[in-house]
């Protein structure tokens, strides 16, 4: 049933009018009324999306990074912050290449 509803195209393949998500980029290309032919891009491959599957995922997706992008900025930060403080102790630097472990 799938196979029905989403379709595979190939960069520079003439498409019936529709939305298609350009697989390597995560980028949605709208086709006209009609058909024409999907962008040319060395091996890229395009997938016909139903309409209402974008109407559906879209919204889900904005949400995540509504949700996602106020977290994951000050945890990365922070993130980078500590590991900038703890190369700044003695005691946590890296060894040197020539330094030989210590035998246990």
């Amino acid at each position: 049933m799938m196979g029905k509803i989403i379709r595979k195209y190939t960069g520079g393949q003439f498409a019936p009018d529709g939305i298609y998500l350009k697989k390597r980029a995560w980028d949605l290309t709208q086709i006209p009324e009609g058909g024409d032919y999907l962008p040319e891009d060395e091996g890229a491959t395009f997938y016909r999306v139903p309409l209402p599957l974008v109407m559906v995922l879209g919204p889900i997706a904005g949400l995540a990074f509504i949700l996602f992008l106020p977290l994951a900025v000050p945890v990365f930060a922070g993130y980078v912050a500590l590991k900038s403080v703890a190369g700044l102790m003695p005691w946590r630097r890296k060894a040197k290449e020539d330094t030989i472990p210590a035998a246990r």
